[in-house]
């Protein structure tokens, strides 16, 4: 076994010296060596990893501008049945005006037969196709044929993107590991370029220079030099998906490209590194977004009269922003522009999250609202660089209303959102308003409205150890908004996250649920349920920690390496009564006990009572922060921890 073990690390070794020495294989050939490879040396009990993952991105000069060519080419091992998944591909691009094109691309399937020779089967034009996502959003998707574990894949495409001044950035780290990664970059020499590097294994970089490609100069009309530069990794550990992580790629080792500086006509040198006004000035001009706000809405101009006519103006940004909201249908695609107009989305009755918000500013402003649009980075989309002026950065707008002297945040895409409450999703981030002539980066924080359960619980325990019972859920803020969104989408799925009772076989008899339409109450839920206790000889016992929302630890890794962002404040209260049969009597009843953070910022309180056959309880869980960072992560686990414990800590009860 020994000789076995080290003849398989010996080949993987191998295998890494020969990339070093000859090169990567062809597309369309690989070494015996990678099909027979059953696990990730250097990260063990991967479900797949990428033996390959390189890209380059060049600059083609043409009359109109300057375009860039952006190759890809990713090889994967699968190891597992669930790193199968890896064989259903989709690459999303720009398709409005051909925007982005993907030319060239073609894939394969490598497996051994049983004689164990090679058998490569390349994917057919049928199993590669172009799905439409709306007018502005296409994706390609390729499904590879003969997958299975031991199976390798491979892709490679060129995409085309028109009149661009921008070079992807690298993610060298993916959820699975990767053997070796490579990006290559022609930087003319009149764009100057800031790479940024977040890496903490080697990074090799090497440059040169080429004629390729570059046609021109506009500084001096007549040198034609580009810079080549090369980054290399290799061996790098996947990035696992951690709970409440915000964005992956923020912590993804990964070079970022910042265009900081470029020579002119003149042979002067431009300074775009901190020109938000140059970004403000775009955006207001541009067709797809200033221009939305003016545009003309035929269909809607006796609506904008009679709004205009409501005279207290919370009144009126809600009866306005209730109309976008259930007017028009969401296809949940994210961006900033409007490609096909607010008035093509309002006709049509659908739309992108773009074209509903800007739509919603063009009404809210001609009906007399102070509206601004407000540019974000959802906290999925990840962290923006607040130095750096790239609308490229940003997924999302919304838009900002002054109210009294408070402010709302509008999101008229998401059916369940409302006025008063800031959508999640940027909650407790940073916005960017685009008023003004370089704009304003706005906090947009909250402290009064958090996620909040309220949870009372009424059961009777008979002599046969089971529990049947009453719960009021009430839950309200952010808590009540995810409640009724999965609620709407299913409620089978809602019943089992929300009303199971975790290490009891519960059955739940009947719910109602209450108040879906009333902001100004939080959603009650009213359950009947029963379950069978846990006994143990003479004993029984049970959890007074039902349908909280807060039974589970998620912080059980021993390490992290993410912050941990919940986006809002939580709070949550338990209350119980709880009555035992005749001729029983309370064993063991958890202590009352308070707990907290050293710096308050978690805190938890348990009060108990039993006489004779009854216990009363009362819970409370308050987290006063949204966001804990990853430095403080053993502290904030360990809190966690005990936490839990006390959280579901046993009533045992035994016969008298």
């Amino acid at each position: 076994m020994k000789s076995v073990i080290l003849t398989l690390v010996s080949v993987f070794f191998f295998n890494i010296a020969c990339l070093a020495q000859k090169g990567l294989p062809e597309t369309g050939e690989i070494d015996k060596a990678d099909l027979l490879m059953t696990d990730c040396e250097f990260d063990k009990g991967a479900e797949a990893f990428k033996l390959i993952d390189v890209g380059s991105v060049k600059f083609s000069e043409e009359r109109r501008g300057y375009f860039t060519k952006y190759t890809r080419r990713v090889r994967i091992k699968i190891l597992k049945e669930k790193g199968i998944s890896y064989a259903n591909l989709v690459i999303p691009f720009i398709a409005y005006d051909e925007y982005e094109k993907i030319e060239d691309l073609v894939a394969y399937t490598y497996n051994l037969n049983n004689d164990n020779n090679i058998i490569t089967t390349k994917v057919s034009k049928e199993s590669i196709y172009k799905k439409k996502i709306n007018s502005s959003f296409s994706e390609m998707i390729i499904a590879f044929p003969e997958v299975k574990v031991g199976s390798v894949i491979e892709y490679s495409y060129t995409m085309f993107r028109g009149l661009s001044l921008r070079i992807n950035n690298w993610d060298f780290q993916s959820r699975i590991p990767v053997r070796f990664s490579e990006y290559s970059v022609q930087m003319p020499s009149f764009l100057h370029f800031k790479a940024k590097p977040f890496v903490t294994d080697n990074m090799e970089t090497r440059e040169k220079e080429s004629k390729k490609d570059m046609d021109y100069n506009p500084a001096n009309g007549n040198t034609d030099y580009a810079v080549n530069k090369f980054y290399t990794m290799r061996n790098i550990k996947g990035l696992n998906k951690e709970p409440y992580m915000g964005a992956e790629k923020d912590y993804r080792q990964r070079i970022e490209f910042l265009l900081s500086q470029m020579d002119s006509y003149k042979n002067e040198v431009i300074d775009l590194g901190t020109s938000w006004k140059l970004m403000v000035e775009g955006l207001n001009k541009s067709k797809y977004f200033g221009q939305q706000l003016e545009a003309f809405m035929g269909k809607t101009l006796k609506l904008v009269d009679e709004w205009k006519a409501i005279p207290d103006m919370k009144t009126r940004v809600k009866t306005i922003f209730k109309h976008v909201q259930q007017t028009v249908l969401s296809d949940n695609s994210d961006g900033i522009l409007s490609y096909d107009g607010v008035e093509a989305a309002y006709n049509n009755k659908t739309g992108s999250i773009a074209d509903i918000n800007l739509l919603l500013l063009n009404l809210l402003i001609k009906s007399g609202v102070k509206a601004v649009p407000i540019l974000f980075s959802t906290r999925e989309n990840g962290l923006v660089n607040t130095s750096y002026p790239d609308v490229n950065q940003f997924n999302t707008v919304m838009a900002y209303v002054p109210i009294d002297d408070k402010y709302w945040i509008l999101d008229a895409s998401d059916k369940m959102s409302s006025c008063t409450l800031i959508p999640e999703q940027v909650v407790n981030s940073n916005g960017f308003l685009s008023q003004g002539e370089g704009g304003k980066w706005l906090e947009v924080l909250e402290s009064k409205v958090k996620y909040k359960v309220f949870t009372a619980v009424k059961a009777d325990i008979n002599a046969d150890g089971k529990m049947t019972g009453d719960a009021t859920v009430n839950s309200s803020g952010y808590a009540k908004k995810g409640r009724i969104s999965l609620w709407t989408k299913n409620k089978e799925e809602f019943k089992q996250k929300f009303f199971s009772i975790p290490e009891m076989s519960a059955n739940l008899d009947s719910i109602e649920v209450n108040n879906i339409n009333d902001e100004s109450l939080p959603l009650e839920q009213k359950a009947k349920f029963n379950c069978t206790l846990n006994r143990s000889g003479e004993y029984t016992y049970f959890t007074v920690n039902i349908f909280s929302g807060i039974e589970k630890n998620p912080f059980i890794a021993e390490q992290r390496v993410s912050d941990v962002d919940f986006g809002y404040l939580q709070d949550y209260t338990i209350v119980g009564s709880f009555s035992i049969p005749e001729g029983y009597a309370f064993d063991a009843l958890p202590e009352n006990v308070s707990l907290a953070m050293p710096d308050k910022s978690v805190v938890f309180t348990r009060f108990m009572s039993a006489n004779e056959n009854q216990l009363n309880v009362r819970i409370t869980v308050e987290f006063k922060n949204s966001f804990y960072a990853v430095g403080d992560y053993q502290d904030f686990k360990e809190f966690y921890k005990k936490l839990s414990l006390a959280l579901n800590e046993q009533v045992v009860i035994k016969k008298k």
